[in-house]
């Protein structure tokens, strides 16, 4: 099944798309920034592959927390209310995440800093997904180049800011500063009210039925996507023998991977369909980890991230869409889905870090990649793409 453009467009939900792109593009740019410090703080705080795996995890607790607590939240605060909130919080806990005096406060901070993280993710997607249900086809995956053209700032600032020895807190600082201006200038041109009348608030709930494929897709993306992310840097630097700012190579060519995925996704779906695209994107990071997990070279490991983030990029904003469209409401059918996936973000750094420990995390790029490709070809249900009513 394939999408095609409808007719005139509603000139607020123009703009609201427009201004949506802020908010994505904060967000990313904040996640990326702290991750592309990882290999400092690691190398700042003395810590074992095994210790970082379990601190990261910390980040990824905040987050699974802060998407239940989300989706009971939405209903009645509305998603533009919850968005503000997650930027505002997120701004200033980043330098503070620079400034840990050790692996339990850095932990610590990184529960909130995840909280924060969450709130934004799925207020915006919400949004995002009511502005796709206007425009009647795949509009997201456009959205989330915005948030992978962040995450490709954070990374080059971030090899920038190692390769200069600036200090991280300061450098968080300024990020924290650039995602508060993106926020502000953002949210008064919000038009998506997804607020509900009904006394009884939403609940949480598993993603069921037709979901539950989505949420597995969303499982294999952000585990593909957190393991380039959280890794990259260590994998080169300890594995390849980079030193200095190549370090960061790993992570930019990811995040361009994703951007170039996510500018050309919504042409892709509305030609091959939703499905395709979701099947060719898990084929293709599963070849990128098989590379990085074989061949341990600079040239090697560029390419694999590349192919990594050119794969997962259209995963996440497809499986959202898509469980916006199946679930009751947008904020509960994104939130059930990116709950369960997001457990990926949860179970990948602690995994990883055993791994890498035991046997190598080679291997563990191998296992990671075979378990992409199994779970992103499952058959799925196709979403409607009309506007409701």
């Amino acid at each position: 099944m394939t999408e095609g453009p409808i007719g005139d467009i509603d000139p607020a939900a123009s703009r609201a798309r427009r201004a949506l792109l802020a908010p994505f593009l904060a967000s990313g740019l904040t996640l990326a920034s702290f991750l592309s410090r990882v290999p400092s703080l690691q190398q700042d705080l003395g810590m074992a592959p095994s210790l970082l795996g379990v601190v990261l995890s910390a980040l990824p607790v905040g987050v699974v927390s802060g998407i239940l607590l989300a989706g009971r939240v939405i209903p009645r605060t509305g998603s533009r209310r919850l968005l503000q909130f997650g930027l505002a919080a997120a701004a200033p806990l980043l330098p503070v995440a620079g400034l840990a005096g050790g692996p339990l406060a850095l932990a610590l901070v990184l529960v909130l800093l995840g909280l924060a993280v969450a709130s934004m993710d799925v207020a915006m997607n919400a949004q995002g997904v009511g502005v796709e249900r206007v425009y009647g086809r795949s509009i997201l995956i456009g959205m989330h180049a915005a948030w992978s053209v962040g995450t490709l700032l954070g990374a080059l600032g971030g090899t920038i800011a190692i390769a200069r020895d600036t200090p991280v807190a300061l450098h968080l600082a300024a990020i924290g500063l650039v995602t508060a201006t993106l926020g502000a200038l953002s949210l008064g041109r919000l038009s998506i009210d997804d607020r509900t009348t009904t006394r009884e608030p939403l609940r949480f709930s598993f993603p069921r039925g037709p979901l539950f494929p989505l949420a597995l897709v969303a499982f294999a993306s952000i585990l593909g996507e957190s393991t380039a992310g959280h890794w990259a840097g260590i994998h080169l630097r300890d594995t390849v023998g980079v030193v200095g700012g190549r370090i960061g190579w790993g992570l930019v060519a990811h995040t361009s991977g994703m951007v170039i995925a996510r500018l050309t996704g919504d042409r892709l779906v509305a030609r091959f369909g939703r499905r395709a695209v979701i099947r060719a994107g898990g084929i293709l990071a599963a070849l990128g980890f098989l590379l990085l997990g074989t061949v341990p070279l600079l040239s090697a490991g560029v390419l694999g991230f590349l192919l990594v983030g050119l794969g997962v990029g259209p995963l996440v904003p497809l499986a959202f869409a898509s469980a916006g469209r199946l679930g009751r409401t947008a904020g509960e059918g994104v939130a059930a889905v990116h709950a369960f996936g997001y457990v990926a973000f949860l179970t990948g750094p602690p995994t990883i870090g055993v791994l890498a420990d035991t046997v190598g995390l080679r291997a563990a790029f191998l296992g990671v990649g075979v378990l992409i490709g199994v779970l992103s070809t499952r058959r799925l249900r196709e979403a409607p793409t009309a506007p409701p009513g």
